[in-house]
């Protein structure tokens, strides 16, 4: 029967990296561990011993006249340093019986170099192997150091970045407010001079009441993003109608205009928080808006699936291109079609759909245009709702 074969174990540092492509290498490794590195460890020892065989038969050919003993060093330091101390003893004892071997056979004799020589060598080569570990298991570290800096610089970086798209997005989107705000403000102190209705005066309340609600609904979301990201916000379930929300928010939001909105629900009240689901369904139908042409219609949709609800918004916009699905939810990152807003509201979408227990997507519609799907776990009561009164 033959043996079974011997499995190659080598140090994590080394192995872990075996598969990398060869392209890809450190540009701070070594020359000689950067034309080994991401090779096998089969491959790494092999070289290392016949590097040994190589210079074992060079030294028996020389004679002992020219001492070319620092070469046995070198496939010693190719297999400590990319394999690890265990394996640069074995290919260290390697190099001192090729070393004996060599010697006998240069001076044709039938008596064996006395041992102790052999042994000799391979301490000193044993001493060799024990010093490159060390050195090797400092520059480990320090490489491990040099990679966490460059983790921590990465990192401040892309806050960095972060924080500027959030203060141009936040100074933009609050600049509209303000600039309404003020201006309907230096109207009204000027209604004498301008002789102004009651209506035009209450047109310009209903201005800066809209500004108002619009920046405060700005705060409200970088609020809510915080503390959801710091785990404070918990749902408050009570048996709510989603259908009626979204037949309401349709009626009352001012992006919605010029939009013909479809709205489809089974009659249902399904234990979700009503706050929290209602801000869902207006970031959606706000982010159909922003992303579509007036006229663009608009449907939402919300079946009972599953001991949840669904709710679908779709619109016949641009779509979501594939490169950003992924991305979409993320804060701060908007499609290229959006108009205005800073990035948060899928995000408060996706967020909020985890804190459910559920999920959000984004896919693309049928015929085109963009569907995103959300489902909201939650005990569901189908009611039945009163037919509408008919004239007889």
């Amino acid at each position: 029967m033959g043996a079974a074969p011997t499995e190659l174990k080598v140090d994590a540092w080394s192995a872990e990296d075996s598969s990398v492509d060869l392209d890809s290498r450190d540009k701070r490794a070594l020359p000689l561990e950067a034309f080994l590195s991401g090779r096998p460890p089969a491959y790494v020892l092999a070289v290392a011993v016949l590097f040994v065989v190589g210079v074992g038969v060079a030294d028996s050919l020389i004679g002992p006249d020219v001492s070319i003993a620092p070469f046995y060093v070198l496939p010693i330091l190719i297999a400590t340093w990319n394999l690890g101390r265990a394996w640069g003893f074995l290919v260290a004892g390697l190099a001192a019986v090729a070393m004996q071997l060599a010697h006998v056979r240069s001076v044709e004799t039938n008596v064996l170099v006395p041992s102790w020589n052999a042994l000799v060598w391979y301490a000193v080569f044993l001493f060799v192997v024990w010093l490159l570990a060390i050195i090797r298991d400092h520059a480990k570290r320090q490489r491990s150091q040099l990679e966490s800096q460059e983790e921590v610089s990465d990192d401040l970086r892309a806050q960095n970045d972060m924080k500027n798209t959030l203060l141009h997005a936040v100074s933009h989107d609050l600049k509209g407010p303000l600039a309404g705000i003020l201006g309907a403000m230096q109207t009204i102190r000027r209604a004498d001079q301008l002789k102004l209705t009651g209506i035009e005066l209450n047109d310009l309340y209903g201005v800066i009441e809209q500004a108002g609600k619009k920046a405060a609904r700005l705060v409200d979301d970088l609020l809510d993003l915080d503390r959801l990201r710091r785990g404070q916000l918990q749902p408050e379930r009570e048996p709510t109608d989603v259908g009626e929300l979204a037949d309401r928010l349709a009626l009352e939001l001012p992006s919605l205009s010029g939009h013909p909105i479809r709205i489809e629900s089974d009659p249902m009240l399904v234990d979700v928080d009503r706050a929290k689901v209602e801000r869902i369904v207006e970031n959606l139908l706000n982010n159909a808006a922003r992303h579509t042409p007036a006229g663009t219609p608009v449907q939402v949709l919300i079946t009972a699936k599953d001991h949840g609800v669904v709710v679908i918004v779709e619109d016949e916009g641009p779509g979501v291109s594939d490169d950003i699905k992924d991305e979409i939810f993320e804060p701060f990152r908007q499609g290229a079609s959006a108009r205005g807003g800073v990035g948060i509201g899928l995000s408060l979408v996706q967020r909020f759909a985890e804190l459910h227990g559920g999920t959000a997507s984004v896919e693309d519609r049928p015929g085109g245009g963009a569907r995103f799907v959300v489902t909201l776990p939650g005990e569901v009561q189908h009611v039945i709702r009163p037919a509408p009164l008919r004239a007889v």
